[in-house]
């Protein structure tokens, strides 16, 4: 109860600043659609994946974004996919999301996005990583949270080298809206110190019997856009609210630009859970593990990449056989 009239005094109170705006009539309203469709074939020829090879559609964006005002924009991305629990027989049925929609408030320094937004936490680091039609970032990728959700972000520029967000969420992400009133908070702060380096932590906690947090770091060195250097880390807490279940994960990505068309790239996750008190083994085996991803990205034009690629995962359980590809992924934009 007393968090429910919190939010909504804080609703009734951006409502009355966004009252104080009226539209510049010298401003022409304008919307877009759009769509994304990232698809690959693959082949795999050792380990587990021997016997694999296939065409795949992985996932279709359909969207349309509007401009209101300088201040007021929305946006509605569905995200068409097949969800990650089914089995891989029932890869061909598709579902439909909403993965954004939401209204975008922009004053100056100042901005709040609510409803079903994208967190920021996702954001840089897919822009740097800039394969996201590839394979997800770290904490994406491992299912360490999702890159949208049902809430509230409240972001701050301070200057061109520092801003700080707040988001209040659901903490269940887009495909599973839940309302069991148990909220995640997260805080992050974004760094553009010294000369081409950025940088961003974010921590996030979430209640329920036991304290859930996330530490998510980032840093990335970029020369002269020839070449890009990157790597996160990031280290869950209770997670799934079982105490001294913990979740410790790296990933080291760079680039180097041949030509404005071709480019190599790399990237090396490491992703491992601890032995609780009194067990004998890590509580999450079965999923430690590392995998790397090395390949060539073409780009004939703008919003068109191909990418031939090695990928493979390697299990830390002796047990469980490792698996190794060859991609072609493709990324449409349009």
């Amino acid at each position: 109860k007393p968090l429910l009239k919190k939010i909504t005094l804080l609703f009734l109170f951006f409502l009355m600043v966004f009252r104080g705006y009226s539209q510049d009539e010298k401003f022409e309203p304008s919307g877009s659609a759009f769509a994304t469709i990232f698809a690959n074939f693959h082949n795999g020829f050792a380990g587990a994946a021997v016997d694999e090879a296939a065409f795949e559609l992985v996932r279709g964006y359909l969207g349309y974004e509007y401009t209101f005002s300088p201040q007021f924009y929305a946006k509605i991305n569905i995200d068409v996919g097949s969800p990650n629990d089914l089995s891989p027989y029932s890869k061909l049925r598709r579902y439909a999301y909403f993965k954004n929609a939401y209204l975008r408030f922009t004053h100056n320094k100042f901005q709040v996005e609510f409803g079903l937004i994208g967190l920021k936490q996702f954001k840089l680091q897919e822009k740097i990583w800039e394969r996201r039609y590839l394979m997800k970032t770290l904490a994406d990728e491992y299912k360490l949270g999702s890159s949208a959700d049902l809430g509230m972000n409240i972001h701050y520029e301070f200057n061109e080298l520092i801003d700080a967000d707040f988001t209040i969420m659901n903490g269940e992400g887009y495909n599973n809206i839940q309302s069991d009133g148990i909220f995640k908070y997260g805080f992050g702060s974004t760094v553009r110190f010294p000369k081409n380096f950025t940088s961003r932590v974010f921590y996030d906690f979430q209640y329920s019997d036991l304290m859930e947090t996330t530490l998510l770091l980032f840093s990335s060195y970029d020369f002269r856009g020839k070449w890009n250097i990157a790597g996160e880390f990031i280290w869950r807490k209770n997670n799934g609210w079982v105490e001294n279940h913990n979740i410790f994960g790296y990933s080291i990505y760079g680039k180097y630009n041949l030509t404005d068309q071709y480019q190599l790239f790399a990237r090396f996750d490491k992703i491992e859970s601890n032995i609780p008190d009194g067990e004998n083994r890590p509580w999450n085996l079965a999923d430690d593990g590392s995998a790397l991803v090395a390949g060539l990205q073409y780009t004939p034009i703008k919003n068109i990449k191909v990418a031939l690629n090695y990928h493979d995962w390697q299990p830390w359980a002796a047990n469980i056989e490792g698996e190794a590809f060859v991609f072609v992924n493709l990324g449409v934009k349009f």
